[in-house]
């Protein structure tokens, strides 16, 4: 498997639909996903207790939409993994930026049973093959239905529920002939927790950040939560001054970040004319730019050489606009108590390698670490179906909001097994 990397967005192109194949799928459980996990991602182990093994063994044989938590990056390794623990081969969605990383990975995914969707489209071919496989039930489907990461094992964005209406719809079509069937929503958490004292990679870490970002003579405090707040404040001042934002100097530092990410969105909003709904959280107006965006990308040329020159220079345009846009998103997950609130060294960590990803282009930091992995109790849309028909917007908000807040409070519960508190 491969993550999607979400500042990369695809040209235009045909759907992508699943063609699995048991041999290539074999190669990459076996062999190509475990040597991944341990080489580049440093996950030695699943934790997975014997209960919720149990649990999803339970679920063999029926429809089953799997919907786990997208916050470390890496949850699609796991994913396979857990597959491969089962006995089982499943279906994946994917973002349609997955199959452009090379076409080796995107043949792989094709084969793995992944297939492709265009975020926020009207993606009518993979519509239909969401509702045929979940109708069909021979597979368990796979999706992540917080649509991004954030890169904070702790941040659950909240769910788009046109995922929850997918599912409602395979089951609407279900019941013409079999009304007495079931499908279900299981949600799933996934938290990756450190092994070993992390403490020589945290000040490594902070001293190449305060490297790039702090004066020569900067003498870094010894209290460990200041210091990782000085580089904040240095990336925020940073964009602030590239924004022309002249903070008050009374505000905190949770008002000016906020400031900041509403600044960068308003911004963008005017640039391709995108008008926000009312109601709508700042996650929604990102997301609604990254349509817009992806729209513009996935365009198809028009005819005349003209057209094709103006076209161009749209898409020159957008692709520039990712980046900002991908920034916003990471600003969308900072908030200056994220520490604070919680100070586990998973916490600090998070925090770290979003900073590095900004300052750096990647994460640096590695360290041993377990995916622990928790099964929530499944919605079954056969009790859901009554209220959906009287219902469909509200029953539709309901069950995503129910299957958000189990996601949410196994992943505080999985807190318990990080290894400690960060020393200040």
């Amino acid at each position: 498997m491969v993550k999607s990397d979400s500042k990369r967005r695809p040209k235009p192109f045909s759907f992508r639909p699943p063609k699995p194949n048991r041999f290539v799928s074999t190669i990459v459980k076996k062999c190509v996903v475990p040597g991944e996990l341990k080489r580049k991602l440093k996950v030695e182990s699943i934790d997975i207790s014997d209960s919720d093994i149990r649990r999803l063994k339970s679920f063999k044989g029926k429809r089953v939409l799997l919907m786990p938590s997208h916050s470390g990056g890496f949850e699609p390794y796991i994913i396979v993994r857990l597959s491969d623990k089962l006995a089982d081969d499943y279906y994946y969605l994917a973002a349609a930026e997955v199959f452009e990383t090379s076409w080796l990975f995107g043949w792989v995914m094709q084969r793995m049973g992944v297939y492709s969707i265009i975020r926020g489209a009207a993606d009518r071919p993979s519509f239909q093959m969401t509702r045929r496989i979940l109708t069909e039930g021979k597979k368990w489907l796979v999706i992540f239905p917080e649509g991004q990461t954030v890169w904070q094992n702790d941040t659950i964005i909240p769910f788009q529920q046109g995922v929850t209406q997918l599912a409602f719809k395979a089951y609407e079509h279900l019941r013409k002939d079999k009304p007495e069937s079931s499908l279900y929503c299981l949600p799933m958490s996934i938290k990756y927790v450190f092994t070993e004292d992390m403490d020589d990679q945290m000040r490594e870490s902070m001293r190449r950040l305060e490297t790039q970002l702090l004066p020569g003579d900067y003498t870094p405090p010894e209290n460990q939560v200041a210091r990782l707040r000085n580089i904040s404040e240095a990336i925020l001042s940073a964009n602030e001054k590239r924004h022309n934002i002249a903070p008050d100097k009374d505000a905190d530092l949770n008002t000016r970040i906020q400031a900041m990410k509403e600044v960068m969105v308003s911004r963008l909003e005017r640039q391709l004319d995108v008008t926000p709904k009312s109601g709508d959280e700042l996650l929604d107006r990102i997301r609604a730019l990254f349509n817009a965006l992806d729209r513009i990308t996935m365009d198809d040329p028009d005819t005349s050489n003209y057209g094709r020159k103006l076209l161009d220079e749209q898409k020159q345009l957008a692709s520039d606009m990712y980046g900002e846009l991908w920034r916003a998103l990471q600003f969308i997950a900072i908030y200056a108590d994220y520490v604070r609130e919680n100070m586990t060294v998973e916490r600090f960590m998070d925090v770290l390698c979003i900073l590095e990803m900004e300052v750096f282009g990647e994460r640096r930091i590695a360290g041993p670490r377990k995916a622990c992995v928790r099964v929530g109790d499944p919605v079954d849309l056969k009790d859901e179906f009554e209220a959906y028909k009287a219902d469909k917007r509200g029953t539709t908000e309901a069950v995503t909001l129910k299957l958000e807040r189990s996601v949410r409070s196994m992943l505080e519960e999985l807190n318990a097994k990080c290894i400690g508190k960060v020393q200040q």
